[in-house]
C-alpha cells in the first residue's frame, strides 16, 4: 500500500507574544495559511507549531527605516502579529509609498500577501526584496512557500534549494523542499530532505510526520522506520491519524 493519498504536513506557527519593535529591525513572525491534515475530528485543531521568525539581515546590511514611518511600522508589527493582514498590507503599503526600494517592507509585505494568498503580489515584493538584499534567507523560503501553494513545484524546488544550500541546518526549509519534491515523485530526494530536517531539528515535529509517511512510500513499505518516526511525532504533539494508526500502529502496540 502506498500512502501516496496523505497530504504531508507543513507547520502552522502560533502567534507568541510580540517582541520589542524596532525602527531598525522589526521582527515579525511568518504564519503558513496551510492547515494539516484532518485527524477524523472536526472539532480537533491543527497542532501549533513555535512561530517561523522572518530572518532579518543586521540592520547595517539592510538598512533602516525612514524615521518619520516608525508609528507606522510598529502598527504594521502589531497587525501583523495579531493575523490582521489586510491592516498589515495597507500599513505596509504606505511605508512603501516613502520608501518604495525598503527590502524590510518588501520582505515582510511579501509574508503578508501569502497570508491573503495573493501569490501574484507576494512573489514580486519578495523577488524584490531579494534583490535588493539577497541575504534575506527567510525571505527566499518564502518565496518557495509562495511558488509551493501556487503549483508552481519546480519553482518552488530551484528557490528552496538555494535556501537550503546557503543554511543546510534550516529544518523547516528542507521540510518544505521535502513536500515539493515529493509533488513531483522524487521519493529519494523528498526522503533525504526530511532525514536531514531531524537531524538538524530533532524535535521538529513534522518532518518526524512525513519522514514517516516516505517510510510507508517505499516499496515494500519500511513500516518499522515509519512507525518510529510516526510515535515521535505523536510524541512531540502531533495529531494523530485514525488511519495510520490502524496501518502501522505504535511501538506500545508491538
Amino acid at each position: 500500500m502506498v500512502f501516496s493519498s496523505y497530504d504531508w504536513r507543513l507547520p502552522t506557527p502560533a502567534y507568541p507574544r510580540p517582541h520589542p519593535l524596532s525602527a531598525l529591525c522589526l521582527r515579525l513572525l511568518l504564519t503558513l495559511s496551510t492547515a494539516f491534515v484532518a485527524s477524523g475530528e472536526p472539532d480537533k485543531k491543527p497542532l501549533v507549531e513555535p512561530p517561523v521568525r522572518v530572518a532579518i539581515a543586521p540592520a547595517d546590511k539592510i538598512g533602516s527605516l525612514p524615521r518619520f514611518t516608525r508609528e507606522v511600522g510598529k502598527r504594521a508589527a502589531r497587525a501583523f502579529l495579531e493575523g490582521n493582514w489586510l491592516e498589515a498590507r495597507n500599513a505596509y503599503l504606505s511605508i512603501l509609498e516613502a520608501d518604495p526600494e525598503n527590502p524590510l517592507t518588501l520582505a515582510n509585505l511579501g509574508a503578508t500577501e501569502l497570508q491573503l494568498k495573493n501569490y501574484d503580489q507576494a512573489r514580486a515584493h519578495l523577488i524584490k526584496a531579494l534583490h535588493h538584499n539577497p541575504e534575506l534567507h527567510q525571505s527566499r523560503v518564502t518565496l518557495g512557500l509562495v511558488y509551493l501553494e501556487a503549483g508552481e513545484t519546480y519553482l518552488a524546488i530551484s528557490t528552496l534549494s538555494r535556501a537550503v544550500a546557503d543554511h543546510p541546518k534550516d529544518a523547516r526549509a528542507r521540510n518544505y523542499l521535502a513536500v515539493a519534491a515529493r509533488e513531483l515523485g522524487w521519493l529519494t530526494a523528498a526522503e533525504r530532505e526530511l532525514q536531514a530536517a531531524v537531524a538538524a531539528e530533532p524535535d521538529f515535529a513534522e518532518a518526524h510526520y512525513n519522514l514517516a509517511l516516505a517510510y510507508m512510500e517505499r516499496r515494500p513499505p519500511a513500516v518499522e522506520l515509519a512507525r518510529r518516526h510516526y510515535q515521535r511525532a505523536i510524541d512531540l504533539g502531533a495529531i494523530a491519524d485514525p488511519k495510520l494508526d490502524t496501518r502501522i500502529g505504535t511501538p506500545d502496540e508491538n
